[in-house]
């Protein structure tokens, strides 16, 4: 089971920070924001930024994950369980929570942050 957990939390990483390369490098705001921002440039230009910062966190924190897992391999340990759980948990629970408050898929980071938990579950019993 600990092979699984491992797995499980290395695939949310990789997601987590692939989403957050999505983020990162639209070109665009999604109709969606774009309708909030109701055509104003000065608002959308803001937005578009923020969103790539929100990117650029989200990558990082995945490859943090996928690190953190890489590097500590068999000796993955409670700690580590817990640092991948206090960096995934608020990242993506805030991001789902935001995104579903914009009418954009917030099932989608809510899905990573349920996939890590479970990986984290599954690598604590086994150890």
């Amino acid at each position: 089971m600990h092979r699984a957990g491992q797995s499980l939390l290395v695939i949310a990483g990789f997601l987590m920070a692939a989403g957050g390369l999505y983020d990162l490098l639209t070109p665009r705001l999604p109709g969606n924001l774009a309708a909030i921002c109701a055509g104003a440039e000065r608002a959308q230009k803001l937005v578009r930024e923020l969103l790539r910062a929100l990117g650029g966190a989200l990558v990082a924190i995945g490859a943090g994950v996928v690190l953190i897992v890489f590097v500590r391999g068999n000796a993955l340990g409670r700690f580590d369980l817990l640092l991948i759980l206090v960096l995934v948990l608020p990242a993506e629970g805030i991001n789902a929570m935001a995104m579903r408050r914009v009418a954009s898929p917030w099932q989608i980071p809510a899905a990573f942050a349920l996939l890590a938990l479970v990986g984290a579950m599954l690598a604590l019993a086994a150890s």
